[in-house]
């Protein structure tokens, strides 16, 4: 089996790495010779798809199936294209991602469907998150305390040519799904929660969640897969949500291969999710049998001295990234290290039989980077705490 992998940032890095899991061979494509997935693949071309569609053809027509892990839509619309063209397994869903891309019509969709999400602004009250409808993660997310923060942001986004979507701030830990489809049918995968840095950005995923009541597990379930079958994905969806005092608040949905958390699921369970996909999308979808386990995965960054967790726009800053197993106590890094190296990046994954396990485990490693790098300060940050009322 080869996958072709088209972008190699960390959508890239995520799709190669569960491909090499799976005993896969990889190519990625990019037009960007310091793509950090290159380094991760068995071999790579350096082209723009969008200009050289012949080339990419020739070259993917080696391939098994091809998945495009980027989010420029003139690229995305050339390799649906020239999938269909050579006739080769596409892992994804053009027309689904085309809802999930904007968050206006993804917000829709929910409330036809009666998924719970953020009430509107005005309505909610202060504070708000005020986001632009057609960026991914954290990109121009801002929160307001007032009308004039809110204008500020609003004005930030038409800047960037996009529309503002505005609603509650849902307070409680961050979680997120995955649901592959086939087209008919969907299943929801393994939750994971997302841990944020103080811009917003995804510093860390903890596999299992702990202290999930069962019901509410099984609702955000539901939820994932009759969005899935509105959409009638045939591919992945990421779906993510707060976990909040008041119930479960759905806030926004992707269509595409995620980062960060399909690792640590693997990790933890031993599901990989690109092999589940890639048997969805032949006709065999199935729902994952996980092993018991544990993992942390998490972002890291030495710079000027100091050594702190990142959210995953710094960590994209590494440079020719490799795995490492064992590195400082870990059970893996994916990184750039070298000792005396003045700035490196380090994804570093810890894992064990439970999560309080994990979580020493985790500590200790930390210690070690420290100890052995002679470092001296560590800093983890985090968003500030809003006390709402009950």
């Amino acid at each position: 089996m080869k996958l072709g992998v088209i972008g190699g940032l960390l959508q890239g890095m995520e799709a190669t790495y569960l491909a090499k899991k799976a005993g896969y061979e990889t190519l990625v494509i990019d037009r960007d010779e310091k793509a950090p997935a290159i380094s991760l693949a068995d071999s790579s071309e350096i082209l723009d798809i969008n200009l050289e569609k012949s080339k990419a053809k020739r070259i993917l027509c080696d391939c098994d199936a091809v998945i495009p892990a980027n989010e420029n839509i003139e690229t995305l619309i050339s390799i649906d294209e020239i999938a269909r063209e050579i006739d080769i397994d596409l892992l994804f869903d053009i027309n689904a991602y085309n809802i999930s891309s904007s968050k206006i019509l993804s917000n829709k969709l929910m409330d036809e469907l009666k998924v719970p999400i953020p009430k509107p602004w005005p309505e909610c009250g202060f504070p708000v998150i005020v986001k632009p409808s057609g960026q991914s993660g954290s990109i121009g997310v801002r929160k307001a305390y007032s009308t004039e923060d809110v204008n500020s942001a609003v004005n930030t986004i038409h800047g960037m040519g996009d529309k503002e979507v505005i609603q509650e701030f849902a307070d409680g830990p961050n979680i997120s799904i995955e649901v592959i489809g086939d087209g008919t049918r969907a299943k929801s995968m393994i939750l994971t929660e997302v841990i944020l840095d103080d811009k917003y950005d995804c510093k860390m995923v903890r596999c299992p969640m702990q202290n999930i009541d069962p019901d509410t597990l099984d609702s955000f379930s539901r939820y994932g897969e009759s969005i899935a079958k509105a959409l009638k994905l045939k591919g992945i969806m990421d779906v993510e949500a707060i976990y909040s005092k008041k119930g479960l608040k759905i806030l926004e949905i992707d269509a595409r291969i995620p980062s960060q958390t399909p690792a640590a699921i693997l990790n933890a369970t031993g599901v990989n999710l690109i092999k589940h996909l890639v048997e969805a999308v032949k006709g065999n979808l199935s729902g994952p049998q996980p092993a018991d386990g544990s993992a942390i995965y998490e972002h890291l960054i030495f710079e000027n001295g100091i050594l702190r967790s990142c959210g995953e726009k710094v960590f994209a800053g590494v440079e020719n990234p490799r795995i490492e197993y064992g590195l400082f106590g870990s059970s893996e890094m994916i990184t750039d290290y070298e000792p005396g190296k003045d700035r490196w990046h380090a994804t570093m994954i810890t894992k064990g039989k439970m999560p309080e396990d994990t979580w020493d485990k985790r500590q200790k490693c930390i210690e070690c980077i420290l100890k052995e790098n002679n470092i001296k300060q560590y800093l983890d940050p985090a968003p500030e705490v809003i006390t709402l009322p009950a």
